[in-house]
């Protein structure tokens, strides 16, 4: 393959990357719209098709906390403000980028090497990584992680195809502004260049970028199933052989147990969770709330709209509900506890319940709505 064609095929690569990581990482974005349903007419498949395998399941689940607003954890309380931030901040840098790019073409001025561009060489790749990893932090589905690991091997490709083309068209002056300006970082990393020594042939080097490739995809999701682990341990919840309960909001073991028990205490409620069961050994997924909090994510009453997020902190402390909820195990793995949460490839919401804990009592119950926000939709389920 001549060095045209690589190029060709990297910037096509590159672009196609771009789309499709746009594409699943803006999911939150797309399913708050009006065109949800043509959105999942084309994604849902691929979701189902992870999501019913044992061995790919993990690619569409997510390892931050979406659905729960609190948990006894600062840093995973924090994960959605710095995602946010990371985008904002992308994105402006990007802007900054691209528009003294594309003055310096109109102006016909030649490379652009002042400015921010004095500091790094790709500043709008480097802001595009924040952008993008801003978003992952945002809809932290694996699959996300997956594309964002590849395209940070595209960026440094697109780059260095982008670098020979300006080196043959600017000359040594380029070389020296190359020599000592950072490609990502405002500062040089030289030990890599001394740690990384390419070979020669096509194939060869091609075999030792997928090998780096893999060795870095695998370090970067062993550290989110390590980022979910302490998540699900920083919930307020408690789990039981045949239960897990969750709380979106921070509410102590003792009173979570305390608003379980009045709900559980009501014969109706035990019927209805008897018969959704019918007579196996069901696993529940059941949640707790403030009465004045919702969430799209989770099957409820009072939903207004597909990003239903409200969650004020001025709330009753005495009044909650509790939305139980059959958790349908992938391959009828028998589970117990906090594996509820991680083996779950579906919820059948069965019954929700208003608690007031001051009053010890059930004040009210209601059926669950005929439709159910993203209910066949695999999302986030804590």
């Amino acid at each position: 393959m001549t060095n045209v064609n690589h190029d060709k095929t990297i910037k096509g690569t590159f672009w196609g990357a771009i789309a499709f990581y746009v594409l699943i990482a803006f999911e939150f974005a797309y399913m708050a719209g009006p065109f949800a349903v043509y959105f999942y007419s084309v994604y849902k498949p691929t979701l189902d098709f992870f999501n019913q395998s044992p061995e790919l399941a993990w690619l569409v689940s997510f390892f931050l906390p979406h659905a729960v607003r609190q948990t006894s954890s600062i840093f995973i309380n924090m994960h959605d403000i710095v995602g946010a931030f990371l985008t904002i901040l992308g994105f402006i840098g990007f802007c900054i980028g691209a528009c003294q790019v594309y003055y310096h073409k109109l102006a016909k001025k030649g490379a652009v090497t002042g400015k921010i561009y004095k500091f790094i060489r790709h500043p709008q790749y480097a802001s595009f990584i924040i952008f993008s990893f801003g978003l992952l932090i945002l809809w932290p589905r694996y699959i996300v992680l997956v594309m964002f690991i590849t395209m940070l091997f595209i960026y440094y490709l697109l780059a260095k195809v982008e670098e020979r083309e300006c080196e043959a068209k600017f000359g040594q002056s380029y070389v020296d502004y190359k020599n000592k300006t950072g490609m990502f970082l405002p500062f040089k990393v030289t030990f890599l260049n001394k740690l990384l020594v390419f070979p020669k042939t096509n194939l060869s080097r091609f075999l030792m970028t997928f090998g780096m490739y893999f060795m870095i995809l695998v370090v970067a999701v062993s550290i989110a199933k390590g980022v979910k682990s302490i998540a699900l341990n920083s919930l307020y919840a408690i789990y039981k052989s045949d239960s897990a309960n969750i709380a979106l909001s921070k509410i102590e073991t003792s009173k979570l147990e305390e608003i379980l028990n009045i709900a559980l205490s009501d014969k109706e409620i035990q019927e209805r969770i008897e018969k959704s069961k019918q007579g196996s050994s069901a696993k529940l997924l059941n949640y707790i709330l403030p009465s004045e909090w919702y969430a799209a994510e989770i099957p409820m009453n009072g939903v207004k709209y597909r990003a239903d997020h409200r969650s004020p902190s001025n709330y009753d402390q005495n009044m909650y509900k509790v939305i139980f909820t059959k958790a349908d195990i992938r391959s009828n793995k028998d589970v117990s506890g906090i594996d509820i949460i991680i083996n779950v490839e579906k919820r059948e919401p069965i019954v929700e319940v208003w608690v007031n804990v001051a009053d010890q009592k059930v004040i009210k119950i209601l059926d669950m709505p005929e439709a159910i926000k993203y209910q066949n939709i695999p999302i986030a389920v804590y």
